[in-house]
């Protein structure tokens, strides 16, 4: 019985690690935005903006990384707000979750991956 239990367990683990990481996205209340990068965003883009978890593997569908300074830094705003409201490929859309205004002030916490 506890053999069966532990690889319920792990399958049951493993199905919410290989899941969706956008379902479920928390929509966006308050003006604490690098919390909700943290709560949302960090799901696919990493806490540090790189695609990567804390020791360096990447991502269930990890998305676009910030810390690439060439690519990031040739993005207007007006790409991260389409690409944020719409958007694109694995990325979902936030037009439920956020509100423009919102996103345009997402866009300092994600510029400050490829600053460094």
């Amino acid at each position: 019985m506890r053999r069966f239990t532990l690889s319920a367990l792990l399958l049951v683990g493993a199905s919410l690690v290989a899941g969706d990481p956008a379902k479920d996205l928390p929509k966006f209340s308050g003006s604490d935005y690098q919390k909700y990068w943290m709560d949302a965003c960090a799901r696919c883009h990493g806490a540090n903006g790189s695609g990567r978890d804390n020791s360096g593997k990447p991502l269930p569908d990890n998305g676009f990384d910030f810390t690439d300074s060439r690519k990031a830094n040739k993005k207007k705003d007006s790409d991260w707000i389409k690409v944020t409201m719409d958007g694109k490929d694995k990325m979902p859309a936030f037009k439920d979750k956020m509100t423009q205004a919102d996103v345009e002030k997402m866009i300092p916490i994600m510029r400050k991956f490829a600053a460094k």
